[in-house]
Formats: structure tokens, C-alpha cells, sequence
């Protein structure tokens, strides 16, 4: 059985954030892990990333491989502050990343982690099993995505999530009804408009949507304003740090690390307005009618809604008991609140050597861990804490992962 020091599972943005860290401090690894999946198969194309390119890259200890040193080095243009970043440009910078940073992600896919022997063992559907010293999580929100029960009893014909579509046009000519006030929910209404569908937006709050404003011109005070995750307010500098954010109540922290995500990115404003928008209006049930499906509403305006499709833009409920690769024998010693795994700053959880990255992690780091931001605030800690007990009790070297 291979052996190795750290075993991280998962090849996004944070997995591979993680990788180039650990890499950077001579450590032994392994990192598998489709390499950008959520971003390349579950996410539309045509969106545009809701931060600025400025808080739209990963990190790295080595200068010069953010989007920046990117885009200086391939010699693109038309990539800064004020101008939304699509997704394709975000897709080619995460390529030329992992080329230079993290060659060696092996695409295999984890079935089970178990605890043994001071470390882990961990199995895979097309590969054999390895042996780890500290295992980070890192795999993304796919497990977490939230159906309402409301939506949930139809076959995936008649609802599905906004992170089943990569392309909306398909919906081309049909009448779809779009679930959520969030930025999710704001993107997917505005491509299917704009994809030739007849689209209501279905929203529960009562007040309009708040957007953000476009960048003010750079000033002293406004770059002291300025964070990775967003600008303008103190909120961004306190969303954005994990040590200020672990002094909040408990109650806090679970609320704003579910909810706070700042308002909808100012580009989308007018994309969205010629969309009809139901507000103040929830969804009591669905039901399958004819080939489509009928909405029952609890409404101002309207009792029922009749269309062709319905996609929940309903966001995620961070869960750990979702990940079927822990075993309940494992789960059962990881301290949670609200289905947060509980962290240390380094993203320790109560496991001695299991970590957690992003989502997972925004209960005790900060609402940053949802987002790109995040990658520039837990691997550096979690590398240091993984270098600490490699130096305490180091393992053998292990060999590259290879399938079965």
C-alpha cells in the first residue's frame, strides 16, 4: 500500500490552493480529484465569477501565479477591476495553474476514509488504496446542494438544481421557473432570458434585490475597503478573516456562515430586471401537469404558476453526515454544530490530522471559505500544521497515485 505524509481529496480551487502549499514546504503528498469539476461541468457557461478578478484567483506561496501574473505572462487583456471576469477566462487561468503548480492530480475518486494507525486509510473506486498521515477535504459544494422539500418529490425532468446545467440553452422556446434569491438564482434567470426562455423568478423575500455598485475609483480610502471576497464596507474586511470572525457568537457564525455572501454582483442588475420577478412568494407544492409542472404559491399576486421546468436556486446546506465516504465510525468523533465540522484556525477538525477546506470550513474561518478568497486564508495555516506533525512523526515516502 502506498504511504504518504498528507492525502488531500479534492481538486479545486482550495485542493489545489492546498497542494501548492504543501508542495512549497517540501512536503510529501497526493492530491486527487477531477481537476476543476464543479467549475468546468456544473456551473453555465456564459456566467461571469461574482468577484473581481482581483479576488478570482488561487493562491500560492510562490509569487506570480494568481490571475494577474497570469495575464501578464500569457499577454491577455481586458482582465481587471470593473470588468466581469467569464468564466472561460477563470477556466484557462485554473489550466495554466494547475500546469505549473500542481501537475499531478490524479483523477480517482474516494470511496472511504477510515482511521487507522495514527493516520488514514483511505480506498478508491479505480485505485488502490493509500495510506496517510493527514487527510484534508476538500471536495466541494456538489454534496451539499439543497432541493426544498417543496421541489423534491419530481423526477429530475421537472426540477433540478442550478448545478445541473452547464448549458442553459438547451431550455431554448420553454417556459422555466427559477427558485432563490441569490446570486445563483439571479445568473440562471438572466442566461435562460437571455437563451430565448420564458423565465419568473420565484423569490420569498419581500424587499428588491441589493446589488452592489460598480467599483468606486481607486483612492486611499477605498483600497483600504478593499478585500479579496469584496469591497466597501467593514463587513468585507470582517467576512474575510478568520481570526476576527472566530470571536463572533456561535449563533453568528452559523447564520453568516450559511448566509453571508454580500449582495448580487452589479453587472447582473440589469440583465435580471427585464425578468419577471414574484416576490414576497414562496412555493407550498409542486406537482407534475401534463408534460410540465404546476406551482402551487403562497403569493400576492398569484395562486399557481404553470411551466415546462423549474430550477432550484437554492444554494447548499453544509452537511458532513452527505459525505458517503466517511463511515459513521469516523463521523461519529468529528465534533460538529449545525453539520459545520467543528475547526481549529488550520482547519483541524476534532480528528487528529482531518482537515476541512472550503464550505465546511466557513462555520469557524468565515464566510471567505465559500469563495476564492478563502484560498488565500486556510492552506498556508493547514501547510504549517501538516509540516508540524510531518516533523513530529514522519511517514515514508509514498509514489504518485495511479489507477487500478
Amino acid at each position: 500500500m502506498q504511504a504518504s505524509e498528507a492525502l488531500i481529496i479534492g481538486a479545486g480551487p482550495h485542493g489545489l490552493s492546498i497542494s501548492s502549499h504543501l508542495r512549497g514546504r517540501g512536503i510529501d503528498h497526493l492530491i486527487v480529484g477531477r481537476p476543476m469539476d464543479t467549475w468546468r461541468n456544473h456551473m453555465p457557461v456564459g456566467m461571469y465569477l461574482k468577484t473581481e478578478p482581483y479576488g478570482s484567483d488561487m493562491s500560492s506561496p510562490q509569487a506570480g501565479y494568481d490571475l494577474e501574473g497570469y495575464c501578464r505572462k500569457e499577454r491577455i487583456d481586458g482582465v481587471g477591476r470593473g470588468i466581469p471576469l467569464p468564466i472561460e477566462t477563470f477556466l484557462d487561468y485554473s489550466d495554466w495553474y494547475i500546469k505549473h503548480q500542481v501537475p499531478d492530480v490524479s483523477d480517482v475518486t474516494a470511496t472511504e476514509i477510515r482511521a487507522v494507525n495514527g493516520g488514514f486509510r483511505v480506498s478508491f473506486a479505480d485505485a488502490e488504496p493509500v495510506a496517510a498521515k493527514n487527510v484534508v477535504i476538500a471536495t466541494g459544494i456538489l454534496p451539499y446542494r439543497y432541493i426544498p422539500p417543496q421541489l423534491s418529490g419530481l423526477p429530475s425532468e421537472l426540477v433540478s438544481h442550478t448545478t445541473d446545467h452547464h448549458r442553459l440553452d438547451r431550455f431554448a422556446g420553454r417556459r422555466v421557473a427559477v427558485v432563490g434569491g441569490g446570486s445563483s438564482a439571479f445568473e440562471a434567470a438572466a442566461l435562460l432570458h437571455e437563451a430565448g426562455c420564458e423565465v419568473q423568478l420565484v423569490v420569498r423575500g419581500t424587499d428588491p434585490p441589493l446589488w452592489s455598485g460598480r467599483p468606486k475609483p481607486m483612492t486611499p480610502l477605498v483600497r483600504l475597503q478593499i478585500s479579496r471576497l469584496c469591497e466597501g464596507s467593514w463587513r468585507c474586511q470582517l467576512w474575510n478573516s478568520p481570526t476576527a470572525f472566530r470571536l463572533l457568537p456561535q449563533s453568528i457564525r452559523v447564520e453568516k456562515g450559511r448566509t453571508a455572501s454580500g449582495p448580487g454582483a452589479w453587472w447582473l442588475k440589469d440583465r435580471v430586471g427585464v425578468v419577471e420577478m414574484l416576490r414576497k412568494t414562496s412555493v407550498q407544492r409542486a406537482e407534475a401537469s401534463g408534460s410540465g409542472v404546476r406551482l402551487l404559491l403562497d403569493s400576492p399576486t398569484r395562486s399557481s404558476l404553470e411551466v415546462d421546468h423549474v430550477i432550484a436556486g437554492t444554494g447548499f446546506r453544509i452537511d458532513i453526515a452527505r459525505l458517503a465516504y466517511l463511515p459513521e465510525e469516523l463521523r461519529a468523533r468529528i465534533g460538529t454544530i449545525d453539520g459545520f465540522p467543528v475547526l481549529t484556525r488550520a482547519g483541524e477538525s476534532t480528528v487528529p490530522g482531518l482537515y476541512f477546506a472550503g464550505a465546511p470550513a466557513s462555520f469557524d474561518l468565515g464566510p471567505s471559505m465559500r469563495f476564492l478568497a478563502g484560498t488565500y486564508k486556510l492552506p498556508a495555516p493547514l501547510a504549517r500544521s501538516v509540516a508540524r506533525r510531518a516533523k513530529a512523526s514522519p511517514w515514508r515516502r509514498g509514489r504518485q497515485l495511479t489507477p487500478a
